[in-house]
């Protein structure tokens, strides 16, 4: 059994279960999520979250205590976790700690009971298996549903998705000092570089701060603010775009993946985190335009 730990929002809880599902299909074994660190009181260390993957229809299974019991670190001796970081085939059962940012090629090499932590933000996780990620995170009906109408509006035109990340990259110190923000010289860039190519688009601006979208994002083509009742559901209709324009942000990421249109243009930033000596090269796929 492949089991993954669950840990921030929406985006990286899909690239932590995407990597742990690759495996299990890898190995043919069953995949599941494991919720302790969600349900702990992160304080100030990081935002809290919940868990998110029930949105998808494909029923996501959750570890049981007894299924984690086996991938506790035992004697925790920094030897063991050293020799299953370099050389996990030599262990049956293994508890894999993500180091650093960049894809680990050691991962192909996991065996068939692995405990996966970390964050594991590369599509060369599980591009492999890219049917079966695409068909585990098919919406459930009622996602979809509530947003008939804007999906009908999207669907209409040359629609791009533009997403502004803001929320805790502003309100939490930790946050804003690692991740740091997207200007709108970036915006007004990745429109530009799209409209040379894409005739008659029209913005669909997703943000968890409209309010300042509104006042310091303008453009000379139609935009539309999109205010929904949930973050899902601007997923949902982000990935209903022709084209994407995104954040520094594994949210907005997914967006732009889970469109399956061919000849997709998304523009993603160049500078994914604020500490640029942070190894970022694995985040973006190859056919992705960096600005």
């Amino acid at each position: 059994m492949i089991i993954t730990k669950l840990i921030g929002g929406l985006g990286n809880q899909m690239f932590q279960y995407a990597a742990g599902k690759a495996l299990a299909c890898r190995h043919g074994v069953e995949v599941k999520v494991d919720l302790s660190e969600l349900n702990k009181n992160a304080g100030d260390k990081y935002t809290q979250r919940a868990y998110e993957l029930g949105i998808f229809a494909s029923g996501i299974q959750v570890a049981s205590d007894k299924e984690r019991a086996p991938f506790a670190e035992g004697d925790g001796s920094r030897i063991k976790r050293e020799l299953q970081r370099r050389l996990p085939f030599l262990f049956n059962t293994l508890n894999a700690v993500e180091s650093g940012s960049a894809y680990h090629p050691a991962f192909a090499r996991y065996p068939k009971n692995t405990y996966l932590q970390g964050f594991w933000q590369s599509e060369t996780y599980f591009k492999e298996y890219e049917a079966e990620i695409r068909k585990d995170f098919r919406f459930r009906e009622s996602v979809t549903d509530a947003c008939k109408h804007l999906k009908q509006q999207v669907s209409g035109c040359n629609a791009v998705s533009l997403h502004v990340r803001r929320g805790d990259y502003v309100s939490n110190p930790a946050a804003n000092q690692f991740h740091g923000l997207c200007s709108p010289e970036y915006y007004r860039d990745a429109v530009h570089y799209i409209g040379q190519s894409q005739k008659d688009t029209e913005l669909f601006v997703f943000s968890d701060d409209i309010a300042w979208c509104r006042e310091h994002l303008k453009f000379d083509r139609p935009t539309h603010f999109i205010e929904t009742n949930t973050a899902y559901e601007d997923m949902y209709l982000m990935s209903q775009c022709n084209h994407h324009i995104i954040a520094n942000s594994s949210f907005s990421w997914w967006g732009a993946w889970l469109n399956d249109k061919a000849g997709k243009i998304v523009v993603a930033p160049k500078q994914w985190f604020l500490d640029s000596s942070v190894n970022t090269s694995d985040i973006i796929p190859a056919s992705w335009v960096k600005l």
